[in-house]
């Protein structure tokens, strides 16, 4: 009666992988591909306020938040015998705007341009006023706020975008079918027929946070690569849970036989394999990513790490890759370069994604101790 019982409970999956057909192409859209790039775009609206967040606190602007130079000029010529900008703007400077030939749409020259910046950036960093209230002085004619992190986060999205693949695709080819794609290099390009590997797409996107960050230091000098680390994690926890139910929804990634009420039978389970009754890991994953997302969420809004770059990064290596090593046990074995160990592949490259993250909680609270000891020196 008991096994009946179970048999009753235990949810059978066999859902269509594609949701559509390109008409023309015909070329299949799949359920992975659309929570993939659902994910990304979740993500892409959250940096959107994380960014403007950060600008709004910054005491630099660059030559990418002035869109129209005559008109600023206009402004300033009228606005430069003001106290705010008289004290505070350089005199050869003020003297060169006077000078300028308002109305006529000339572009001032690049020399006058950079000064003007310095000077505008002496008044942010002197905190005379915040960014906002910069951008009511000059009459708008420099980027507002939430334009400057629309322009900042296209270009990481970019970034972000091709290192996750890579980096997921080079992670597959390294650590788990090595041997079947050096004989068959041709597949290596073809990633609509899967194969990604996540702790590829974490290392992936570090590089291309770090490359960004190179690129972006000239117009953003405050932003460190710990920031943007802290500002990615917060996201990227939620789209990590995005692809975990998109490997459920591909019936991939299978469990280890289990009599649970709520095992899941893959009708069609990606490896060939039988189907049977199954612990739903990915949708274990899921839930712990999805949880890690809303902690660093929290956190992030009551601005408890905002002192602390590189307590984010950490706190996400930390939970995340602690629940993919735990979680692990109860996921059937996968070939890799790794088989003959006594822990699967997963755990193996768990650990140090782990100690980075401890190291990096420790680093910045280090850090932050470090500044009160100067200051009270």
């Amino acid at each position: 009666m008991s096994a009946f019982s179970n048999c009753i409970a235990w949810i059978y999956w066999d859902p269509p992988r594609e949701v559509f057909v390109i008409p023309f192409l015909e070329r299949p859209i799949f359920w992975y591909g659309i929570l993939f790039v659902t994910g990304f775009i979740l993500g892409y609206f959250l940096l959107i306020a994380i960014f403007t967040r950060f600008i709004d606190r910054c005491t630099h602007i660059s030559s990418l938040d002035v869109p129209n130079w005559p008109a600023l000029m206009c402004t300033l010529k009228v606005k430069i015998e003001t106290d705010i900008f008289k004290k505070n703007m350089p005199l050869h400077t003020s003297k060169q705007i006077l000078q300028s030939n308002q109305g006529t749409g000339e572009q001032p020259s690049e020399q006058l341009c950079n000064d003007i910046i310095d000077g505008l950036n002496s008044i942010l960093k002197k905190k005379i006023v915040s960014r906002s209230q910069l951008l009511e002085l000059l009459d708008n004619k420099i980027m507002s706020i939430k334009n400057s992190a629309y322009a900042l986060n296209d270009r990481l999205c970019w970034f972000l975008v091709i290192g996750t693949l890579l980096g997921a695709r080079l992670g597959e080819l390294f650590f788990y079918d090595w041997h079947y794609f050096i004989k068959h290099p041709a597949e290596i390009f073809k990633t609509w027929h899967g194969g990604l590997a996540s702790h590829g797409g974490v290392l992936g996107v570090i590089v291309a946070v770090r490359l960004f960050q190179w690129h972006a230091q000239r117009y953003y000098p405050s932003l460190s690569f710990l920031h943007l680390l802290d500002f990615v994690a917060i996201p990227g926890a939620l789209v990590a849970c995005f692809i975990r139910i998109g490997n459920f929804m591909n019936q991939e990634i299978i469990g280890l036989p289990s009599e649970q009420p709520w095992a899941v039978v893959f009708g069609h389970p990606m490896d060939g394999s039988v189907p049977f009754p199954s612990h739903p890991v990915q949708l274990y994953e899921a839930l712990a990513y999805l949880s890690t997302f809303i902690v660093l969420w929290i956190l992030w809004k009551k601005e408890i790490m905002i002192n602390r770059p590189g307590g984010i990064i950490g706190l996400l290596f930390i939970l995340i890759f602690s629940s993919r090593f735990i979680l692990e046990y109860w996921k059937a074995p996968i070939p890799s370069i790794f088989s003959n160990s006594f822990l699967q592949t997963g755990q193996l490259l768990s650990i140090p994604f782990i100690v980075l993250g401890i190291l990096f909680v420790t680093g910045c609270y280090k850090r932050i101790s470090s500044k009160h000891s100067h200051h009270f020196s």
